[in-house]
């Protein structure tokens, strides 16, 4: 289905749980979480921009570029309060949403991401790979990337997941895999936010990531009130397909927590993005 721009798949009734993939994927990621979240909750899975069906950002974007397009089409579905969960790169977008929209959270899932900002080599190995994507496409990504990103353990004794992140990866448009690095290059500092985040929050990281570091999500869990952390064994970066059981069990009780918590009282109005209303 298609909304406000942004492609997207859903599943189930309920208390609506949106689900924000990392990059260079799209929301076919989610797809064990959709059939299973979807039995206790209404999920939502959309392509950001730029990636899967869903159309490309301004050229060099940044992180608020994705959130004012991520706002617009819950506006557009009449989403008043969900359940935010980001990985990755999804993870920095759900972090900036947080920072503009807290009220239009009941809760908040950061998988497998971090809040702070690119450092300077970082920067630099992400502008050459923009360099590589704009020369040989997707292809590229998968070369720098995929060895790193399942665990282990994964990529030994289940090929088959291997093989199905590859293709997720060449299929994401060029213009859409630059956006996003350039918009990750820039994305701010979101530290200084965590001790603000007043919803039920969910920290998940995998034991065998080597994208992100564990202290990362050690971190977010120590600043953000009351977080609740869990690290997925035989897991890489990517445990939604590596332990998709264990990460939607998760996310489960993410959204009955969400749904059982009282109402939080609503921050200041801060200020919109691209014309989108802060709250209701």
């Amino acid at each position: 289905m298609a909304n406000a721009q942004l492609h997207y798949e859903e599943r189930g009734r309920g208390l609506p749980v949106v689900l924000l993939h990392g990059f260079p994927f799209d929301h076919t990621i989610w797809q064990a979480q959709l059939d299973r979240v979807g039995e206790v909750a209404r999920v939502l899975a959309p392509d950001l921009p730029g990636f899967g069906a869903s159309p490309l950002p301004p050229p060099e974007p940044v992180i608020d570029d994705y959130v004012a397009a991520l706002a617009h089409w819950v506006d557009a579905l009449d989403l008043d309060r969900f359940v935010l969960v980001g990985h990755s790169m999804g993870g920095y977008v759900a972090l900036s949403f947080a920072r503009h929209y807290m009220a239009r959270l009941a809760g908040l899932g950061l998988v497998c991401t971090r809040p702070g900002p690119d450092t300077d080599q970082a920067k630099e190995n992400r502008y050459s790979l923009i360099n590589e994507v704009w020369d040989r496409g997707a292809e590229a990504t998968v070369d720098r990337m995929l060895p790193n990103l399942p665990a282990p353990a994964t990529q030994e004794k289940h090929p088959e997941i291997v093989d199905q992140v590859r293709e997720i990866m060449r299929r994401q448009p060029t213009g859409g895999i630059v956006s996003a690095l350039w918009a990750m290059a820039s994305r701010p500092d979101s530290t200084p936010l965590l001790g603000n985040i007043t919803v039920p929050t969910l920290v998940v990281s995998g034991a065998d990531d080597r994208m992100i570091p564990q202290e990362d999500a050690d971190l977010m869990a120590a600043s953000i009130p009351g977080a609740r952390q869990e690290r997925i064994s035989s897991a890489g970066h990517l445990p939604m397909l590596e332990q998709p059981d264990a990460l939607s069990d998760l996310l489960r009780d993410l959204a009955h927590g969400s749904r059982t918590a009282p109402d939080i009282p609503e921050p200041p109005p801060t200020q919109d993005i691209a014309g989108v209303r802060t709250q209701r």
